[in-house]
């Protein structure tokens, strides 16, 4: 999707994963090509709405929102694929975790759009009642989403972290090999017991180890908190 003034049309949009592969891929690359961008309000989806969620059904709030939560899984995606930790939320529950985000912003959409027509009829105090707690709801309802991205989010940074501290792991592993040379000129050219002590801590490498031991528990955790959704 090419880039536009308002960054949250970037959001890509979401299929169904219960939906076939194929059909799937199908449902987005026609989305893609054929769903129109930039609308002043959010469009009322009828074709494959159970199969799919365009981007042109989502108001603003509501496309900032999805297009977070995708941003934390292709993070997530990426970095568990690169270091494949114990506990790691499969590819197909982070996948079921955007649908589902995806349809309750389009209902979200949907409904605040309508909020807005009939507060604009609005001509009475019982009227304006009914509205002020439908209003509640529709925020209770995105504060709900909103919580489950920012866990969406979590969860790809400690990924993210437990990668990084991953490379650091091997690369301190890589170096250290190279410390029997480093000892040796240290020895030949000055005998001095501090120099040769602090090289010799370089072979240290539990503590790269468990940096990154670390940082795998608390994807782990991060984990938990999305399966328990």
């Amino acid at each position: 999707m090419s880039m536009v003034a308002d960054p949250s049309w970037n959001v890509m949009p979401v299929a169904n994963p219960d939906v076939a592969a194929r059909e799937r891929d199908k449902l987005i690359r026609r989305a893609v090509l054929k769903d129109p961008m930039e609308l002043a309000e959010p469009a009322y989806q009828l074709q494959d709405r159970e199969k799919i969620v365009v981007p042109s059904t989502l108001d603003r709030l509501s496309r900032e929102l999805l297009l977070r939560a995708q941003r934390a899984i292709v993070v997530a995606l990426n970095a568990g694929a690169a270091i494949e930790p114990d506990g790691v939320v499969p590819e197909g529950a982070l996948l079921r975790h955007e649908w589902e985000i995806a349809v309750g912003l389009r209902d979200i959409s949907d409904l605040r759009a309508e909020h807005g027509l009939n507060a604009a009829a609005s001509v009475g105090p019982m009227t304006e009642a009914v509205l002020k707690s439908q209003e509640g709801a529709l925020f209770q309802a995105q504060d709900a989403i909103a919580a489950r991205v920012a866990e969406l989010e979590r969860y790809a940074d400690s990924l993210n972290a437990a990668e990084t501290a991953y490379r650091d792991w091997q690369d301190a592993l890589r170096v250290s090999d190279l410390n029997p040379r480093y000892l040796d000129l240290v020895a030949r050219t000055a005998a001095d017991e501090h120099a040769v002590t602090e090289i010799s801590g370089l072979t240290e490498r539990a503590a790269t180890a468990q940096a990154f031991q670390e940082a795998v528990q608390r994807v782990g955790l991060a984990a938990v908190a999305l399966e328990l959704r």
